[in-house]
């Protein structure tokens, strides 16, 4: 029984491999843009940051309201808002 499983196996994972293969691939640098071409503000960027987690709460249980904008969103916003305004405030304790 257990040899046939691992057949099994393997043998899903060729056909899976197959398909990939068989997919069309986008040429090498399909996505560049040149030097300027994007605007910063309508690019998003991953990252992993930590918060403090009565800060992540507030703008959660703000995300809950009817209508909110999602909790990362408000951050971003408010963050811009910062940006925007010139705060002089260096953030140091």
């Amino acid at each position: 029984m257990r040899k046939t499983i691992e057949k099994t196996k393997r043998s899903a994972e060729a056909e899976m491999d197959a398909e990939m293969s068989r997919m069309k691939r986008l040429p090498r640098g399909s996505f560049k843009t040149k030097p300027g071409a994007t605007d910063l503000k309508n690019c998003e960027v991953k990252i992993s940051m930590y918060l403090d987690s009565d800060i992540l709460e507030y703008f959660r249980t703000r995300a809950e309201q009817p209508n909110a904008a999602p909790y990362q969103t408000q951050i971003n916003n408010e963050l811009r808002k910062v940006m925007e305004n010139g705060s002089s405030e260096n953030g140091n304790d």
